[in-house]
């Protein structure tokens, strides 16, 4: 089977499946493992998840409404029962035989994958809500940040790089720094923005149209402030490689004579290495993070959020209620004002 079928039928799994899942999958882009082995693994998960229905484990009514508490909270005996169904299960092929060994093996590793995606690289599990909500506050860029990053940047990174990255980091700059504040400034998902089109950038009236997980259209705004970085790489996009259809990629790399679009674990890597220069090391997708802190804050609006970011349901935006609150640190600060006042009066009686 081809890539493009692979990726037709991924397209074709992926809202019915829940939205941990889909984030392992965008997770995996990045890296990027093969459409091929994606597929795979993404129907092991609906095969999981229809089992954990199926047995009982969950009430859900499809796969993707199974919480991810169900998966945190698997009791050994459940796992071993799902291993005893894998191997007593007949085979696709061969109905008067069970599933071998290897197809065994091959589903419980990506299993694996996903457990571990969720325990060692998700912000949802393993720790306190506040614990986690501090390790991601590090990452993001709230309170002008993003604006100070992306300055620094411009004017000020490249002196302190030796002479043969700083031509390199100089030769792609103007379109690394578009591309840090689209992401800054829309929100959008790093796979959304690799795939944008000339077509779908409107400096005119801020909107950037975009293909949202579930393959459905968004036209997504973004605020002014990035003007100055989209627009100069806009100029200088035009001045090296001239015309191109609509249907052109929006970000491209280009080496001699060749254009390609640009892959996202090249952003992914610039991204990271920036930012660790910066002294806060983070990701593509905090800067989504960040956006949907930075307007909640303002807002108080998860409705306006999640049409931001695009989300279908407000249920994920409590991360952003959650990190833009600063009520624990501002009841600690009037109790230490209290304290210090009664200290003040005591020093003011002896």
């Amino acid at each position: 089977m081809s890539t493009q079928n692979y990726s037709k039928l991924i397209h074709t799994m992926l809202p019915a499946l829940p939205d941990y899942i889909q984030d392992y999958y965008q997770s995996q882009k990045a890296i990027p493992i093969a459409d091929s082995t994606l597929y795979q693994y993404l129907h092991f998960y609906q095969e999981f998840l229809n089992w954990l229905i199926n047995s009982g484990v969950t009430a859900a009514s499809s796969p993707q409404t199974v919480p991810l508490t169900v998966l945190e909270h698997l009791s050994l005996r459940d796992a071993q029962a799902f291993m005893a169904y894998l191997l007593e299960r007949p085979s696709k092929t061969h109905h008067n035989k069970r599933m071998t060994r290897r197809s065994v093996a091959l589903r419980l590793v990506g299993i694996k994958a996903l457990y571990r995606f969720l325990t060692e690289e998700s912000e949802t599990h393993t720790e306190t809500a506040s614990y986690r909500n501090h390790k991601l506050q590090e990452m993001l860029f709230v309170d002008g940040e993003d604006a100070k990053f992306l300055q620094w940047l411009d004017q000020s990174y490249a002196q302190q790089l030796p002479a043969k990255p700083r031509r390199y980091f100089e030769a792609t700059k103007v379109r690394n720094l578009a591309m840090i504040a689209l992401l800054f400034g829309s929100g959008v998902r790093v796979s959304e923005l690799v795939n944008m089109n000339l077509e779908d950038l409107n400096m005119d009236r801020h909107t950037v149209q975009v293909v949202r997980k579930g393959n459905f259209q968004d036209r997504v705004n973004f605020a002014d402030w990035i003007d100055p970085y989209v627009q100069a790489y806009l100029t200088q996009r035009a001045a090296i490689i001239g015309y191109q259809k609509p249907t052109s990629p929006l970000f491209v790399t280009v080496v001699g004579q060749k254009i390609n679009r640009i892959r996202q674990n090249t952003i992914e890597a610039f991204f990271k290495r920036y930012t660790t220069d910066y002294g806060r090391p983070s990701t593509p997708h905090k800067a989504r993070h960040t956006l949907g802190t930075n307007i909640y804050t303002v807002t108080k609006d998860v409705q306006q959020v999640a049409d931001q970011l695009g989300q279908t349901t407000t249920s994920a935006t409590d991360l952003y209620i959650n990190l833009s609150d600063k009520s624990g640190k501002e009841a600690l600060r009037e109790v230490s004002e209290t304290a210090a006042k009664a200290t003040d009066r005591g020093h003011e009686q002896a």
